[in-house]
């Protein structure tokens, strides 16, 4: 299932098709363990989903299946309330893996959610090769926004700032 996009960005800000800005900065975050169906989470606006990247893959390659099948369906609860997020990769307390483990993480989350029109995008990890990262979710997703704080990412004007 291929999704059309919903969003476009330029000036690092984010806006609707419409032309309406959305605003990134600013963004209600949430853990995504408390990512749950029915989860209580701010009443208006984009969320920034702060996901550790060990919440969805391990060093010997293998991925949480159950914690993404739940990812998936408060994603699709989100979709059902016309609300959207973005999603940033965290290392967590131990920090960042190679960049290549982080970027196959991502990317199979990104294949598991692929369904869920609520998510705009990732947030481009602080470690790594950035350009590696947005090439592998790009693969498949298209319709993806990214977002960073680093400057020198910024400096194209298309990633969206939060």
């Amino acid at each position: 299932m291929k999704l059309e996009a919903r969003f476009t960005s330029h000036g690092n800000r984010l806006f609707s098709l419409d032309g309406t800005e959305c605003p990134a900065e600013g963004a209600a975050v949430l853990d995504a363990a408390q990512c749950r169906p029915g989860a209580d989470i701010p009443p208006q606006g984009v969320l920034c989903i702060r996901l550790p990247w060990g919440q969805v893959g391990t060093e010997d390659g293998g991925y949480n299946e159950e914690f993404l099948a739940a990812f998936r369906d408060f994603l699709k609860e989100l979709e059902e309330q016309g609300r959207y997020a973005f999603i940033v990769p965290d290392g967590g307390s131990g920090g960042f893996p190679d960049g290549g483990l982080l970027a196959a993480s991502m990317k199979h989350c990104a294949r598991r959610i692929k369904d869920c029109a609520s998510v705009i995008g990732f947030a481009v990890p602080p470690a790594g090769d950035a350009s590696y990262f947005m090439e592998q979710l790009r693969e498949k997703h298209a319709h993806y926004i990214f977002f960073s704080r680093d400057e020198s990412l910024l400096a194209d004007g298309g990633i969206v700032r939060y």
